[in-house]
């Protein structure tokens, strides 16, 4: 890549000279495409500029990464660009890019995707509304009697902000209009230039949270990790902020990353109330295009100072970054599943390392690969704060071993669990039910041949929807309707073969008539403002049973919630991820910080066959520290991640033969670049789901001991391939988290 620009002269009449560029556009091509910088553009062109150009009739954003000088002659067969849509983006962000291409074994330009933006920059939007000196001469005029054109002067008088104009009455905002073309009244727009100086409102710090400032302000000016580790409700939220309202004070942007986008607009909330004033942008997925468009070039310009979002965040063209925080830095949700596969917690730590800046990683439950880093006393760059009590009087909720089956369980509900749960009926308390299975049932299966329905496409078992009556797979989205009988055997009665979320929540309303009960999945909150509504309710106290997936364990804090029931926690005992007994851990610690985090005592319940296990009696003693050596000991054994590196190559097509055709060559190019010395390549097998959406899927793991070998042998798989052009879809994914 080129990172130096060079000068573009002129022709000589005088006219800018015709100029090819190169741009780097989110295909997997491999490569850049050139076109003409064309003379509508007033702009001259520019490295690392995002512009838009056409491929076939397409529209793509991409990066400028190369210009050349050429005759009109030579140019005449290129398309030209069709518009300039930001100026050059900061360099850093441009060698992050690279960085992931190298590092997640993907053409530049689909790493330059992620860090582009949408569209070019909307018209500012205003922060406030005031009252012109032409205004104030109008004012005068206004009688006394003319309510709403008073209360708009005097609103105006006080700086009208955006927030407040939403309460004004629909004529009042008509009125607001009219003025602003009259010259009445005038926008105010943010000013980058000059950030106001942040407040923070935070509650008084215990000792050990102000030792935990202290430490982190200690590395606040130079790159360092910061562990910050504590128990749920011991306010590591509160000690982040901290060091964010100093780094916001210094004329510093920071970013903070949560790994969920139901969290998000609580943890705006909360940190909007500690940190009063600043101008934040809010980055995730779920955004419409021009909200998120909007966020990019707020941030982009200097005008956002704080920037919350979800994984895609980090790539974020903030210019001034001064600190980044990752909340929950173990949770998976950081790891993306689609090319490029980047995981947001190791790509944040190399921007926080390029920029010479702190980054901060919260959680009750350190990963692993975080765990092994503290404990390998890399002390120059990580630094282990413990926060081991919680901040508030309340004490750590009481943890339950209960049995998962038997006589007294009726649709995965124990009665012990029914029991605590008409307890806090009773007491005007909420409770909230956790099973990790949306759906009424993972599968329907006939009691009398045993048949049980399968997917057309896939090698799966269709999950029962009992509100819609559908049959529908979870990995390939096809659908079908109940049957009345078996297909098979013709036997009338079908049965729903274990638990999901809709036949607790049935099972729940059955046994509890008078109760409120919300279901708190993906299905039932489809719509954009819908865990918003249901969270509110929640706060209100106008639900008293949730019956949800694992969403619902991260980050919320319900005053009135007491009690956490966990059902069927023993699927992850036996899985073959090798992480599951890790993500279980952290899971149930997440669920137990829900209850009980105010004056309320709190309750956990977890329904097992298995209370003897590892990972209960771990939980059990509160022994995180415990658990994780002995697991870090078993992977160094094993030789797993995180003390060994992964990759896994994937393919898939329709054709069968075409899979194990790459597949026989694929294995033999990375097992000679490796080498038997530098790592080990394992022999091609089916995935777990050998067949989704009609394409046949296999998989191929390699394992090194160190980075470099196993990213310079993938290097070689992928130029291989690109030159034999195989006829299946395959992808490389590195530190691989999804093995399905």
């Amino acid at each position: 890549m080129t990172l130096s620009q060079p000068s573009v002269p002129s022709g000589k009449d005088g006219k800018r000279a015709l100029t090819r560029v190169s741009v780097e556009l989110p295909l997997a091509i491999g490569r850049s495409l050139d076109y003409v910088w064309p003379s509508e553009i007033s702009a001259l062109p520019a490295l690392h500029a995002a512009v838009e150009v056409t491929v076939g009739t397409r529209p793509h954003v991409g990066i400028v990464t190369e210009i050349h000088e050429e005759d009109s002659g030579d140019s005449q067969k290129l398309k030209n660009i069709r518009r300039l849509i930001c100026a050059p983006l900061p360099l850093a962000l441009i060698e992050l890019a690279q960085f992931v291409a190298d590092y997640y074994q993907v053409p530049l330009g689909m790493a330059c995707g992620l860090i582009t933006p949408m569209d070019a920059p909307p018209p500012p939007e205003p922060v406030a509304w005031q009252i012109t000196a032409l205004g104030q001469d109008h004012a005068h005029q206004i009688p006394s009697r003319n309510r709403a054109q008073r209360g708009l002067v005097d609103a105006l008088n006080e700086g009208l902000a955006t927030h407040a104009r939403l309460a004004l009455s629909p004529a009042q905002r008509r009125l607001l209009n009219e003025w602003v073309e009259q010259g009445i009244a005038e926008a105010v727009f943010a000013d980058a230039l000059q950030p106001e100086l942040v407040l923070p409102v935070l509650p008084t710090f215990t000792p050990a949270q102000t030792a935990a400032t202290l430490a982190m302000r200690s590395r606040a000016n130079e790159f360092s990790v910061s562990l910050l580790h504590g128990v749920t409700g011991s306010g590591k939220t509160e000690v982040y902020l901290d060091l964010v309202a100093a780094t916001l004070n210094a004329g510093k942007q920071v970013l903070l990353l949560v790994p969920e986008i139901n969290l998000t607009p609580q943890l705006i909330d909360r940190v909007l109330k500690a940190l009063p004033g600043v101008t934040t942008a809010v980055l995730h997925s779920k955004l419409a295009a021009g909200e998120r468009n909007r966020a990019w070039h707020s941030v982009h310009s200097g005008v956002a100072r704080l920037i919350i979002g979800t994984r895609l965040a980090v790539f974020a063209p903030a210019a001034s970054l001064g600190l980044i925080v990752i909340d929950e830095e173990h949770d998976g949700s950081y790891k993306q599943n689609e090319s490029p596969r980047y995981h947001a917690r190791d790509v944040a730590i190399v921007r926080a390392k390029q920029a010479n800046i702190p980054v901060i990683l919260a959680s009750a439950t350190p990963s692993l690969e975080t765990w092994r880093n503290v404990r390998h006393a890399r002390s120059e760059v990580y630094q282990h704060i413990v926060l081991a009590e919680r901040a508030t009087a309340s004490a750590a909720s009481a943890l339950r071993l209960v049995p998962g089956r038997g006589k007294r369980v009726k649709s995965g509900l124990s009665e012990t669990l029914a029991d605590g749960i008409a307890e806090r009926l009773k007491r005007g308390e909420q409770s909230l039910v956790l099973v990790n299975r949306r759906g009424f049932a993972p599968a329907i299966y006939c009691p009398h041949c045993g048949w049980s329905a399968p997917c057309k496409r896939c090698d799966a078992k269709l999950t029962l929807h009992q509100t819609s009556r559908s049959l529908r797979c979870h990995h390939c989205g096809f659908q079908s309707s109940v049957p009345t009988r078996c297909p098979s055997c013709g036997h009338p009665e079908l049965v729903g073969a274990g638990v999901g979320t809709q036949k607790l929540e049935a099972a729940l309303r059955e046994s509890f008539p008078e109760a409120r009960i919300e279901r708190a999945d993906t299905d039932s909150l489809s719509g954009k403002l819908a865990w918003r509504e249901l969270y509110e309710r929640i706060l209100a106290r106008e639900v008293d049973i949730v019956v949800g997936t694992q969403m619902m364990a991260k980050g919320h804090d319900f005053p009135a919630l007491t009690l956490v029931g966990v059902v069927d926690a023993d699927r992850a005992l036996f899985s073959t991820d090798f992480r599951a007994q890790e993500d279980l851990f952290a899971l149930l610690t997440q669920v137990a910080g829900r209850a009980g985090r105010h004056a309320l005592p709190g309750e956990v319940m977890v329904q097992t066959e298995f209370p003897d296990h590892p990972v209960f009696q771990a939980l059990l003693a509160n022994d995180y520290a415990g658990f994780a050596d002995r697991t870090l000991a078993s992977r160094e054994m094993f030789g797993l991640p995180p003390a060994s590196r992964m990759a896994l190559v994937r393919a898939e097509a329709k054709d069968a033969a075409a899979v194990s055709d790459f597949f026989t060559r694929a294995h033999a190019v990375l097992r000679e670049a490796l080498g038997s010395k530098d790592g080990e390549v394992f022999v091609p097998q089916p995935a777990p789901l050998a067949r989704k959406a009609d394409f046949t899927r296999w998989t191929m793991t390699a394992i090194a001991p160190k980075v470099r070998p196993l990213a310079e042998a993938l290097a070689e798989l992928r130029e291989a391939m690109q030159n034999e052009r195989p006829k299946v879809r395959w992808a490389v994914d590195v530190d691989p988290y999804d093995f399905g």
